[in-house]
């Protein structure tokens, strides 16, 4: 009867260990019903506790119940003494590594491990940074914006200036050819702002890390260069007519 109710108890606690964990990593990874979740993962940690018990002493529990038999032998009797002790090796091992696995994808634990391998992969250079920054050398984009924000900027900056309601020329510069939309030059830098007008969004598109390589940044790297063809072109014309 001893050696029935020792193996129940301990079956009863291998399954309430496996249950416990289950439930303690479900639960962690539900993303509604973050005090229902909490809950679970507490319960979770009580059940693979009790478990871990049960399985650990299994036969110290039975005799409680029930009296355990004589051992026929001596030998017998050392060799239950040392299985109970290999069985016992085994439990706190395997309870060991399932209380590490579960310490180890607590949230306190994952979240900054996420955030620092999400920083160290994002700092590694890709080959589409080692093009940016060539591009950027060679057309001497060095203090062209970076982030989404700034470029936004800069474009409306390029549009103040392209529009006429800046102070880089005397009105009759800004007449002769800034506002003067015949002028192929002139006509360029529109349509150049037409395009940025046409490919900008709110948000930058996933995965960005330099908005050079974007269509809006290639847009207004286009309209940079159109602008200042303008306004160097409304100097030449107000130079003549000077």
């Amino acid at each position: 009867m001893h050696s029935l109710l020792t193996a129940l108890l301990g079956l009863t606690g291998a399954g309430l260990a496996l249950w416990g964990f289950g439930r303690t990593l479900r639960h962690r990874y539900r993303a509604r019903r973050p005090g229902f979740s909490r809950l679970g993962r507490r319960s979770g940690w009580a059940l693979y506790a009790a478990g871990g018990l049960l399985l650990l002493l299994p036969d110290v529990l039975a005799g409680v119940l029930v009296a355990a038999g004589s051992a026929s032998s001596d030998v017998t009797a050392v060799l239950g003494t040392l299985a109970w002790l290999l069985w016992r090796a085994a439990v706190v091992l395997g309870w060991g590594i399932g209380a590490i696995i579960l310490a180890l994808t607590s949230e306190r634990v994952v979240r900054p491990v996420h955030g620092g391998v999400t920083r160290v992969v994002a700092a590694v250079p890709r080959r589409d940074d080692l093009a940016h920054a060539r591009l950027r050398r060679q057309a001497g984009y060095g203090d062209f914006p970076r982030e989404w924000a700034a470029l936004i900027e800069h474009d409306r900056a390029l549009a103040h200036r392209l529009l006429g309601q800046g102070n880089h020329f005397e009105e009759t510069a800004h007449q002769a050819a800034l506002r003067d939309w015949s002028d192929p030059v002139t006509v360029r830098a529109m349509e150049a702002l037409v395009e940025c007008d046409r490919v900008r969004t709110p948000v930058p598109p996933r995965g960005t890390r330099d908005v050079i390589g974007t269509d809006y940044g290639r847009a207004v790297a286009a309209f940079e260069q159109a602008v200042t063809a303008a306004e160097a072109n409304a100097a030449d014309r107000h130079a003549t007519a000077s």
